[in-house]
């Protein structure tokens, strides 16, 4: 596939239209060993990149026992050493000293973050929490305060397949939220619009399922928020406790009865489940498909992980038409690759700066509505920097200064991992098997055939010949800078 044909084929389906298939949430040969290509298909969509452990170990389970698998990983990692200091009691020398401060641990936060997503090993659990990061947006130029943005971010870790009432009631009280959307300063007889608007608009029911009406009696209902130490504390004496009308409700309500009536909206359900079609299966949502998850979803009083076990062990996830149907994050492109080639010494500052220069940078969201991703992940600048990210990664090289990175990728182990590496054509096929999505044709195998023997005869090939390293360098180059590599 060439430049012009990756274009055609994310930007040719009419806009809106969902992909078409007849496949739906029955469960995919929920007791049969996952074959190679669905264990990469589910890695590849709820895991920051497929490790050639994690796919061993795919190998060995049935569809039912990996999807309950990647329900895992460390809720608790161990924190920044400021991240639990209440902001207010510390002290510095003057405002700019503070500011200095400020900035270098949000630079740490940043880093502290994609090496969880690095060493997530075979966890669905961190890919949930840029979720949520996406879905409740706060920005650390914002919020101002570093240990309120890691608070937060806690808060997605440990409630990430939970209860998704819960959280809305948690980002009512959450201090990076309240400070981000302008609740913080709510009071009765003057109440701020901000949350709640977005509370309905962004977080929970979507467009035109309210009205501006709705938006003020909620604001009135969320007044009296004020932040003390590391949480959230509701203040009676600065809360409206006047009748409001609110979707068709009346009565004195506070935080938790909006929170309440929200949830007893059947559009709350079809709108998370809308959110995470989009976020794990295609762009462009089947709405017999949500329909379906949102009533799982209100079955399960709004308990996360039926819902997502049903998606991700159904025929529909499953379905063909979906491989290699969505376009990589920076953050899957970044991590991905190093997971892929189990590198473990990526400078993360450099990390973090290059996912920036893609369009992502971590805590830091272009508007409260998120990233929206998918075609806009690629552009006349960012395609040409991944390809050129990658193409240095590969010689061991920083794209940003041109510095070496601390250890070049250990291409002789990766190939090593492959039963095929000492047949040429089947390696190639293997290798490009396991890199990309979409299955490579005979054009693109015999193009990476030539750059994997650099004009050696085929039946010479060995990891013991000459320049094996310059070999294989040169292979994984022209995979990873090929328009497949760039999508699920």
């Amino acid at each position: 596939m060439d430049r012009r044909e990756f274009f055609w084929r994310i930007l040719s389906l009419p806009p809106g239209q969902p992909l078409g298939t007849t496949t739906g949430l029955a469960p995919y040969k929920p007791d049969t060993p996952l074959s190679e290509e669905d264990a990469l298909h589910l890695l590849r969509r709820t895991t920051w990149g497929v490790s050639r452990s994690d796919l061993a170990r795919a190998r060995q389970m049935t569809t039912r026992q990996a999807v309950q698998a990647l329900f895992s990983g460390n809720k608790n990692p161990t924190p920044p050493r400021w991240a639990t200091i209440d902001p207010m009691t510390e002290t510095f020398p003057s405002d700019n000293a503070r500011f200095q401060e400020y900035y270098r641990r949000y630079a740490e936060l940043q880093q502290w973050w994609l090496q969880l997503m690095l060493t997530s090993s075979f966890s669905i659990l961190e890919k949930l929490v840029f979720f949520w990061h996406n879905h409740y947006c706060s920005d650390y130029l914002k919020v101002y305060y570093p240990q309120y943005m890691h608070l937060q971010n806690q808060t997605f870790r440990q409630m990430a397949w939970g209860n998704a009432r819960e959280l809305a009631r948690a980002m009512v009280a959450d201090p990076a939220m309240l400070i981000y959307l302008d609740n913080v300063a709510s009071i009765k007889g003057n109440p701020n619009e901000n949350f709640a608007r977005e509370l309905l608009e962004l977080f929970t029911l979507g467009v035109n399922q309210y009205t501006e009406h709705d938006i003020v009696e909620a604001s009135r209902a969320l007044t009296g928020w004020r932040i003390e130490g590391m949480r959230g504390v509701f203040k009676p004496q600065l809360w409206d406790p006047g009748v409001k009308e609110f979707l068709g409700r009346r009565g004195n309500f506070n935080a938790d009865d909006i929170i309440n009536i929200i949830f007893e909206q059947d559009q709350a359900a079809r709108f998370l489940a809308t959110k995470f079609y989009r976020f794990f299966v295609y762009d462009v949502p089947n709405p017999e498909i949500v329909e379906q998850l949102a009533q799982i979803l209100k079955a399960n009083n709004f308990e996360l992980r039926p819902m997502l076990e049903t998606l991700l062990m159904s025929e529909h996830f499953f379905d063909p038409v979906f491989r290699g149907a969505v376009i990589k994050s920076p953050i899957d492109f970044m991590v991905g690759m190093c997971r892929q080639l189990s590198y473990t010494d990526l400078p993360l500052d450099y990390g973090v700066e290059r996912m920036a220069k893609l369009t992502l940078e971590l805590f830091y969201p272009p508007t409260v509505e998120g990233w929206k991703g998918h075609h806009l992940w690629i552009n006349t600048n960012t395609y040409p920097l991944r390809e050129r990210i990658a193409e240095y990664f590969v010689d061991g090289k920083r794209n940003d200064n041109y510095q070496n990175l601390p250890t070049p990728p250990n291409v002789r182990a990766f190939a090593q991992s492959f039963p095929s590496h000492n047949n040429a054509r089947a390696f190639v096929r293997d290798v490009a098997r396991f890199l990309l999505a979409i299955e490579p044709g005979p054009r693109t195998l015999e193009y990476l055939l030539e750059e994997l023997l650099l004009g050696a005869p085929e039946y010479e090939w060995s990891l013991s010949m000459p320049n094996v390293e310059v070999r294989l360098r040169s292979l994984l180059k022209a995979v990873l800078t090929l328009p497949e590599y760039q999508l699920l």
